[in-house]
């Protein structure tokens, strides 16, 4: 009788033991014994668990718990700027059982491209989620879920977006990959420079939940792989003094804030979307 599972299993080892991508891995509560299939020296995990992980692997750094997943990305970044490797895939220790099935991860970490690791059946939908040729995901842009978690330098996502970019036209729709789970090669990488990473990871250091952590993860399509230009503010390494400024700005817009009337109006304009897509789906 012919055992599926094992073959399964063999074909992932003989996938990952040959790829040349170097894994970036980020490791909080999730199952990363799958790492044995990768060639030790093809990965490094960013351990914030907290815990000893010398039963799985000695290939590992215990870094903070803050700023999820995308700290471990940009302390591999900027710790490794001057000698990246050609291709990263940048993931997340639950990648499987959240944001991709193992069977198309295996066919895409074949490429040599910028890809989104990520899989449209297991995303939303209209209108949180437009369905584009590509199955990527793209949401609306209204910061749905800033009163969700802590925000210290930037009220809400067009802040972020104006602060970190040189681009006036405020995106209506997100193109991003939730989870934030990519391959990228190094030539996306250094489209920003240096100081662009450090700006980055001071604001969302300071918490495991910082909201700026959401803001950058529905940004990571546009650093790696646009014709949207840095801003000058990012040009430089930011200074204690600016983060204060950024602080206070922050406080004070959010204490104008009106929290009730910003999630009414947000309701309603899902609702009204939702029933514009039913109409256009009807009339197709």
């Amino acid at each position: 009788m012919i055992n599926h599972e094992k073959i399964e299993e063999n074909n992932c080892l003989e996938i990952l033991n040959n790829s040349d991508h170097f894994f970036c891995i980020s490791h909080f509560n999730g199952d990363i014994s799958w790492v044995k299939n990768i060639r030790k020296e093809n990965y490094i995990i960013y351990n914030k668990s907290g815990n000893n992980i010398d039963h799985i692997t000695d290939n590992y750094i215990s870094i903070n718990n803050v700023g999820y997943n995308i700290y471990s990305y940009l302390k591999f970044i900027i710790d490794n700027y001057e000698n990246l490797p050609n291709v990263t895939v940048f993931c997340k220790d639950n990648i499987f059982t959240r944001h991709i099935s193992i069977e198309l991860f295996l066919k895409l970490i074949k490429r040599k491209i910028f890809t989104g690791l990520e899989d449209y059946s297991l995303v939303g939908h209209f209108p949180a989620n437009l369905k584009l040729s590509d199955n990527g995901f793209v949401e609306i842009n209204n910061s749905w879920y800033k009163f969700n978690f802590p925000r210290k330098y930037f009220s809400g996502y067009n802040e972020f977006y104006s602060y970190i970019f040189n681009d006036f036209n405020i995106p209506d729709f997100l193109r991003f990959s939730p989870g934030a789970n990519f391959i990228v090669p190094k030539e996306n990488i250094l489209l920003r420079s240096k100081n662009f990473y450090k700006n980055l990871i001071k604001f969302i250091n300071y918490s495991k939940l910082s909201c700026e952590s959401h803001y950058l993860e529905r940004s990571l399509n546009t650093i790696f792989n646009s014709n949207v230009q840095s801003s000058s503010y990012m040009d430089d390494e930011i200074n204690k003094r600016d983060l204060i400024f950024l602080e206070k700005k922050c406080r004070l817009k959010i204490s104008k804030e009106k929290k009730f009337f910003i999630k009414i109006k947000n309701y309603i304009i899902i609702k009204l979307l939702c029933i514009i897509h039913k109409i256009l789906k009807l009339l197709k």
